[in-house]
């Protein structure tokens, strides 16, 4: 008995304190019941302590929904959201199975709110590639091309308006599919990742054909390549699908490389994010055969042998392949391979 007062008493104090991630709080919690957790989480609440937050809510989900269920838990989630980190969304996936028919709107706008402000901060400016091409001089051009230029008036002697070379330059046009795995999502992290990477992909590729793909046990397509789809709504999709905790690699790749089917743009691509540690569907290179270039994020993983699957994926379709060591890294790693696709 006195083992518990202790430990509850220390939980109490190191959440006051801050000073321990959540990994601490959902060890020193296990074991308690759901009115110990939630007067701990109304705590955490009060003093904005969101590592404690997020390690209770590892121990009992319905007690730290409810502790967040309050006017309180909104105005501390939306000061997250404000500020633009993934406290929103991570809870949201962790808690949306508990939360009450009230309480989930406010939540998944809070989170699409801290997707959005996110993903446009690391889309920034300057992203899309441009494509520079000859053209005929005209009084606003702002480009040329001087050593065409020279070598047009050594050969003629002279110089006139239809010997100047200008240069146009025009946004790369692209079309891609995202094929994102979030097979054994824990604790929302996954989702998350993929809800920040849909929302990268969809700001780069606003003007241009895009589809996207998630697949866990099964695959499915989260936008068609012909869709028109505002962010929030694309967002939102991601933020009603379904875990499951199989990798079915290759029915990603066959349902990737059928949208990619229907695009004509010369500079089509497939990105696919994925640990490359599939148990399901068979082995995904029978589906390379789909995709003029696969370019592969890795994501973190113990299995080294997925690592070596998606490298051998990518090397076989001409892709690039690029490993990140932890979820929050995916977002910004995405964005370089776009810019440089």
């Amino acid at each position: 008995m006195r083992g518990k007062m202790d430990k509850d008493k220390i939980l109490e104090a190191e959440i006051v304190t801050g000073r321990r991630n959540s990994s601490f709080y959902h060890r020193l919690s296990k074991g308690m019941d759901y009115m110990q957790i939630k007067k701990h989480a109304e705590n955490a609440v009060e003093v904005e302590n969101l590592p404690a937050v997020q390690g209770l809510a590892m121990s009992n989900q319905l007690s730290i929904s409810e502790a967040l269920s309050s006017t309180e838990g909104f105005k501390m989630l939306a000061r997250r959201a404000a500020a633009g980190d993934n406290t929103a969304p991570n809870l949201f996936f962790m808690l949306r199975g508990t939360l009450s028919k009230h309480a989930r709107p406010i939540f998944q706008r809070l989170a699409r709110q801290s997707i959005v402000k996110v993903s446009r901060g690391i889309t920034g400016q300057g992203l899309r590639g441009d494509t520079v091409i000859q053209t005929e001089y005209t009084p606003d051009a702002l480009d040329f091309d001087d050593e065409l230029t020279i070598e047009n008036f050594i050969e003629k002697g002279l110089l006139t308006y239809e010997d100047i070379v200008a240069l146009e330059r025009r946004e790369k046009k692209k079309s891609g599919v995202l094929i994102f795995d979030t097979s054994g999502s824990l604790y929302g992290v996954k989702f998350t990742t993929a809800a920040l990477a849909v929302a990268v992909m969809a700001y780069h590729l606003e003007n241009d054909n895009f589809s996207v793909v998630l697949f866990n046990t099964k695959a499915y397509i989260v936008k068609r390549q012909n869709e028109k789809v505002k962010i929030d709504e694309l967002v939102n999709r991601i933020l009603d699908s379904e875990s499951a905790g199989y990798t079915n690699i290759a029915e990603g790749l066959t349902l990737g490389g059928l949208e990619l089917a229907k695009m004509r743009a010369h500079n089509r691509f497939a990105i696919l994010v994925t640990d490359g540690v599939f148990n399901k569907g068979g082995d995904p290179r029978k589906q390379l055969w789909r995709f003029p270039k696969l370019h592969i994020l890795g994501l973190p993983s113990k299995h080294d042998w997925g690592r070596r699957l998606s490298i051998d994926m990518s090397r076989k379709t001409g892709g690039r392949f690029a490993l990140v060591s932890s979820y929050e890294d995916v977002p910004k790693a995405l964005v370089n391979l776009l810019r440089h696709t």
